[in-house]
């Protein structure tokens, strides 16, 4: 893994924050509860051992099944009591004592037709797309507490309260409009305490940018997904959470915004605007989102995906040659060092990340490669 590092006294200590869409999601509800019940899953084990190697002391890990109400309905417990705590291919056994399951909007059946096709039915009638609800859905894992009396979350924001959004008018009728959620999972803040002091985990998985008409419905849902994180940083007025709260971050918060936002700066299927003026917006660490101390691997730099991209091959986070996943800390916060876990083939971890035929497919484990930034705590 190439780290960038940046200097800071030996009084500081730095916490590592990390992002992994480890694609534990089935298409039939209680199937992960049921394969994380038994300890002898191969791709879960690697996939353990990649996140006891990076040992993040802050973990978004998207695409993990669970309740969609929010909570445990077993599997990330057993995920953490069955994997991330037994060593995994000589790695060191790892423990998150707290953990948050949002509630999600995926796979919720919506009251009103949404696709036009006279019927409700999922998965193209649900609030966010899904089989089931809370398919698709993400979770938090933390070393360090987290304040959950003062969560946030703007997951039954309608999309038509955004201004100037870009919701496809001439497809959703009127009455869908009056329903349609503009957070396809959610979109939560979550306050981590580390020694006394307060950091805003900024999270969400907007949709990818695919799979749909000329009407380019969830191209413009994932580009206003990710314009909404702007919104929150941007403390904007229109926002209403689910507890009916006004407004968004505050401009003393620190904060680290963390996700899968199937959008890449330079390459891919969606609008590139919302994802530059997020990564070039003056409240993020700038070094980090485009900069010198970008995560990066050595592993990127020598992988061929079919389609030809433009990107930096060292900074992709995912195996269609796409920069995908992000850790990107606010200016209150500096950087040491970060990376992208994606081992080159003279690694003696490059067994993690590929299939028992040595290929580098989605079935070894995730077709996302995990991203980590390390955050320095002045004492």
């Amino acid at each position: 893994m190439a780290e960038c590092k940046a200097p800071f006294l030996d009084t500081d200590k730095s916490i590592r924050v990390a992002m992994f869409n480890v694609s534990m999601s089935e298409p039939e509800s209680g199937r992960i509860l049921h394969q994380t019940a038994k300890a002898d899953n191969k791709r879960f084990q690697r996939l353990a051992a990649i996140i006891q190697h990076v040992n993040a002391d802050v973990l978004l890990l998207c695409e993990f099944d669970h309740l969609g109400q929010g909570g445990d309905d077993g599997s990330l417990n057993n995920f953490c009591q069955h994997y991330l705590a037994q060593s995994q291919y000589q790695q060191n056994a790892i423990s998150y004592p707290y953990r948050y399951c949002p509630p999600s909007n995926t796979g919720l059946l919506s009251p009103v037709d949404l696709n036009g096709d006279g019927m409700c039915t999922l998965p193209e009638d649900g609030l966010g797309f899904g089989e089931f609800h809370g398919h698709f859905s993400f979770v938090i894992l933390s070393k360090y507490p987290l304040n959950e009396d003062k969560i946030r979350t703007w997951q039954t924001l309608l999309w038509k309260a955004m201004p100037n959004a870009l919701l496809p008018k001439d497809y959703y009728s009127e009455a869908a409009q009056e329903v349609l959620r503009l957070s396809s999972k959610n979109h939560v803040v979550v306050p981590v305490l580390v020694d006394g002091k307060e950091i805003n985990l900024l999270c969400c998985h907007p949709t990818p940018p695919v799979f749909d008409g000329n009407e380019r419905r969830n191209v413009k849902r994932n580009h206003d997904e990710i314009q909404l994180l702007i919104d929150i940083i941007e403390n904007a007025p229109y926002l209403i959470d689910d507890e009916k709260q006004a407004g968004g971050l505050e401009p003393e918060d620190a904060f680290i915004v963390m996700g899968d936002l199937n959008a890449d700066m330079v390459d891919g299927d969606g609008i590139k605007s919302a994802i530059q003026r997020l990564l070039k917006h003056h409240k993020i660490n700038r070094a980090v989102s485009c900069g010198v101390n970008t995560p990066k691997s050595e592993g990127g730099q020598h992988y061929y995906p079919w389609q030809k991209r433009k990107g930096r091959k060292n900074e992709w986070t995912h195996l269609a040659g796409l920069r995908l996943d992000y850790v990107l800390p606010s200016t209150h916060l500096a950087v040491s060092n970060s990376g992208v876990f994606w081992p080159d083939k003279h690694d003696p971890l490059c067994h993690l990340i590929l299939d028992c035929k040595g290929k580098e497919k989605p079935t070894a484990g995730s077709d996302h490669r995990m991203v980590w930034v390390d955050i320095i705590i002045a004492q």
